[in-house]
């Protein structure tokens, strides 16, 4: 099972939840086809029961962590950009 892990100095996972659940609340069609029962392992957050929903969720996590990358790599200097930086604006020009 594939799994968002929480990192130091990044957005978490929890965080990430809470937009992703706020997401599906405020939006009328993802609201009345997205089950948002959740599966806990000890104690805390694992998945969502629904595969579907699960699925959404990995998708919005990660698309949340690569933004956040793209954000700190925009944020840098010119001299300072990286290589991977360089080939998003590539995708995007």
């Amino acid at each position: 099972m594939l799994d968002i892990a929480d990192r130091p100095g990044k957005i978490s996972k929890a965080e990430i939840r809470t937009y992703f659940e706020g997401a599906v609340n405020n939006t009328p069609a993802l609201k009345a086809n997205t089950p948002l029962g959740i599966v806990k392992l000890n104690s805390e957050f694992s998945h969502y029961a629904d595969p579907e929903t699960d699925t959404m969720w990995l998708g919005f996590a990660l698309g949340m962590r690569c933004a956040e990358r793209v954000r700190a790599a925009k944020d840098k200097t010119p001299n300072e950009k990286s290589t991977s930086f360089r080939r998003v604006n590539r995708i995007f020009d």
